[in-house]
């Protein structure tokens, strides 16, 4: 009887910190696509000289008007659109390997093209890009976010855990 009862102890200690192994590999889904779409900014910029905006054409970092999907998918992964709600993302050349945690952005504008720039540490003078990623991974409404600028080579994920 001893032994169950202290079985059940460890299986109810050892569920939390291994449902948090799972939510941190799932981050690990956001944060790899959005070290992709910092890689395809800048190489679209060499190419093009201007960094790109996908889904939509916009200079609206705050807040970004449209992601793809438009909901955030949840617990459940999420089918990439295909056809003509990804053209931005297909001149940038950015696409995930299969479906989706989370719903993402990018915007890019030139010098001074948005008013709230400098909150972001972009300076006026410099073309610059933001991407986002937002994520509910266990489906209660506390947004994850992972974002990816211009101005560092860092990625930025909002929270430690993101999840409960």
């Amino acid at each position: 009887m001893i032994v169950v009862a202290i079985v059940g102890i460890l299986a109810a200690v050892a569920m939390p910190v291994f449902g948090g192994y799972i939510n941190r590999a799932k981050v690990s889904e956001a944060v790899n696509f959005v070290g992709i779409i910092k890689l395809r900014q800048e190489s679209y910029r060499a190419e093009f000289g201007q960094y790109a905006d996908a889904p939509n054409d916009t200079d609206d970092l705050d807040p970004i008007p449209a992601f793809t999907p438009s909901a955030i998918p949840g617990g459940n992964p999420a089918a990439w659109p295909t056809g003509s709600a990804v053209t931005n993302w297909l001149q940038l050349g950015a696409a995930p390997d299969g479906p989706v945690r989370c719903r993402f952005a990018t915007v890019g504008g030139a010098p001074s093209t948005a008013t709230d720039i400098e909150a972001f540490g972009f300076s006026r003078t410099n073309m610059w890009f933001l991407t986002r990623a937002e994520c509910d991974l266990d489906e209660d409404s506390d947004v994850l976010t992972v974002e990816g600028y211009s101005a560092t080579t860092q990625i930025w994920v909002s929270d430690d855990k993101g999840w409960e």
